[in-house]
């Protein structure tokens, strides 16, 4: 039998992708912000001179030719990270976010109830300068205490992946709740081995798995001592296929250039190759100014207004 037959492992809807041009917007925005805000890629506009203030056109001009082939593994595990964080902050995902909240308290007993006006998913970990000031964000971890210790707050926040901030409507109450994703070696999280040199804090989790299947399923996992709720994405699921096409398409324009001119045949991806090849020389400031034009502000949780977002909160219950 295969892991995925389980009685214990689920399907989970990932919802409809209603506005293809925001979805591939959030592919793009993702790489570059990865890019961007990442310290350990090995080749990265971090190290230029003119940091922070560089362009596409200065990394091709200034790293080795085949330099983003180089570093592709690492973009499709830590740029999968920013993807999937700022996937996970659109209204699509909604059903992923409610049973990871649903899980996560039935794992630890808490009483949840339905008045929230806005969650928030966020980077966190040392390796990324987006993760600055995250602490100021929340006003208390979740779960309190596990294996009756409370958390190492500065080494969870350094060593985890992501964070998710669920908000209390009304108040200044405000909960983190860390996690672990792994774009490329997802398989390594069901053992105990992976959570031995991780966070305890870290409850829950995402990665990419083997499989042909095109599903992401969703388990309740006891692993090192502790309650988790975790995600796998199989490699052919499309999510994961959407983000590794558009890696495909950033190497081919770093090797040829802005002039490559072969066409995907999908009209909003190739509208959005062609703003990189547009804002080729600008500041990368500006391109992702302009990638986050197309991001669907109505889409965001937490930014709609005048509506309330009934997901889980008020874990003191």
């Amino acid at each position: 039998m295969q892991w995925k037959d389980s009685d214990l492992i689920t399907p989970v809807s990932l919802g409809i992708i209603e506005d293809q041009k925001s979805y591939w917007a959030n592919h793009f925005y993702s790489i570059i912000e990865c890019i961007d805000s990442h310290k350990n890629l090995r080749h990265s506009p971090r190290r230029f001179d003119t940091y922070p203030v560089w362009s596409l056109s200065q990394m091709r001009g200034n790293l080795p030719l085949n330099f983003f082939r180089e570093i592709q593994d690492y973009m499709c595990n830590w740029g999968f990270q920013y993807f999937l964080v700022n996937y996970l902050n659109q209204k699509n995902s909604g059903e992923v976010v409610s049973e990871l909240l649903s899980r996560l308290s039935d794992l630890y007993d808490c009483n949840f109830n339905s008045s929230l006006n806005e969650y928030s998913f966020h980077i966190s970990g040392a390796d990324s300068s987006l993760s600055k000031n995250l602490r100021s964000r929340f006003t208390d971890f979740f779960p309190p205490e596990i294996k009756n210790n409370p958390p190492r707050e500065k080494s969870l926040i350094d060593e985890s992946d992501l964070c998710l901030i669920i908000h209390e409507e009304d108040s200044d109450y405000k909960v983190g709740i860390f996690g672990e994703i792994e774009g490329v070696h997802g398989q390594k999280m069901r053992r105990s081995s992976y959570w031995e040199k991780k966070q305890d804090y870290c409850v829950f989790s995402f990665g990419v798995t083997d499989g042909n299947t095109k599903e992401c399923y969703v388990e309740n996992t006891y692993l090192d001592g502790v309650d988790r709720v975790s995600f796998h994405f199989e490699q052919e699921n499309y999510i994961v296929q959407d983000f590794r096409h558009a890696l495909g398409w950033i190497e081919q324009l770093f090797l040829h250039g802005p002039h490559y001119g072969q066409s995907t045949r999908d009209e909003e991806f190739d509208f959005f190759v062609n703003v990189l090849k547009k804002f080729w020389n600008k500041q990368i400031s500006e391109l992702l100014r302009e990638l986050s034009r197309f991001i669907d502000g109505s889409d965001l949780v937490g930014k709609k207004q005048g509506k309330t977002i009934n997901i889980i909160t008020d874990i003191r219950a």
